[in-house]
């Protein structure tokens, strides 16, 4: 995943195509190819997803995200924060972008993690971990 935010404090969310979180609005972010590095997939993700391209990625967290209860999927999600943007928004097919005040979001339980743990707004972690657990999530922050 990688964390955008603009001079305004504004976040960049995208609307997911596929997966356990599809229609769900979270940070751009995807799988990693064979023999591709983290940062690279990152970056790649990040254009594919939004027509941008970050001059930076530094790492912020690392989660184990899966199903509960377990069976269904297993990932681990790298968050990076993106230095300076260049290009022009554009959506992948099927999905929508858009740049939001971190405090006007309702946020999926998993964007509410990450925009806390990026400082972006202040939420119990307990409670989202209680808002995980009802939808059959478990996320837990390893770095």
């Amino acid at each position: 995943m990688v964390a955008c935010v603009d001079d305004a404090g504004r976040v960049l969310i995208v609307k997911q195509t596929a997966g356990p979180f599809a229609g769900a609005w979270l940070l751009p972010g995807g799988n990693v190819q064979r023999d591709e590095r983290l940062e690279d997939a990152a970056l790649r993700e990040l254009l594919e997803e939004t027509g941008y391209r970050a001059a930076e990625l530094r790492p912020v967290a690392l989660y184990e995200v899966r199903s509960a209860p377990a069976g269904s999927f297993h990932f681990l999600v790298h968050l990076f924060r993106a230095g300076r943007l260049e290009g022009a928004p554009r959506a992948e097919s099927g999905s929508d972008l858009r740049w939001a005040a971190p405090q006007e979001i309702d946020p999926h339980p998993n964007l509410a993690v990450t925009l806390t743990d990026l400082g972006l707004i202040d939420r119990d972690r307990a409670a989202i971990g209680r808002e995980l657990a009802a939808i059959g999530l478990e996320m837990r922050r390893v770095f």
